[in-house]
């Protein structure tokens, strides 16, 4: 598929795809006239980098630790191995973070449409 096609189908704009593919996030075929051609793991690697900007991680950790995390990299053995759970590590704590704060959100949110729900008083 090519870029516009990639684009609809991810949600991900064109240009942020473009960015995607400059830091080695993707990895499309270019064809004889030089478009790009994306594929079905193409949309699920941008599916995943979504994911993972949607809970805070930036770009770059995704770059470094994407390719473990799609199997393409060995950064599970030395010297890689303490960088990669100290980097891990980090991540789930935040991660611990933000559903904690989700979970307070959605209490006081149960607790005011209870509120809004219950019987006038008379």
């Amino acid at each position: 598929m090519r870029i516009g096609e990639l684009a609809k189908a991810s949600g991900v704009s064109v240009r942020a795809l473009r960015h995607y593919d400059a830091l080695h996030l993707l990895s499309p075929v270019r064809s004889d006239n030089g478009y790009r051609a994306f594929t079905e793991d193409d949309l699920r690697r941008v599916q995943l980098i979504r994911l993972f900007l949607s809970v805070g991680f930036r770009l770059e950790e995704i770059r470094e630790y994407g390719p473990c995390w799609q199997g393409g990299a060995d950064l599970n053995s030395p010297p890689h191995l303490p960088d990669t759970l100290a980097f891990y590590e980090r991540k789930l704590h935040d991660i611990d973070a933000q559903i904690a704060g989700l979970q307070a959100v959605r209490e006081r949110l149960r607790g005011h449409m209870e509120y809004l729900q219950a019987p006038p008083l008379s």
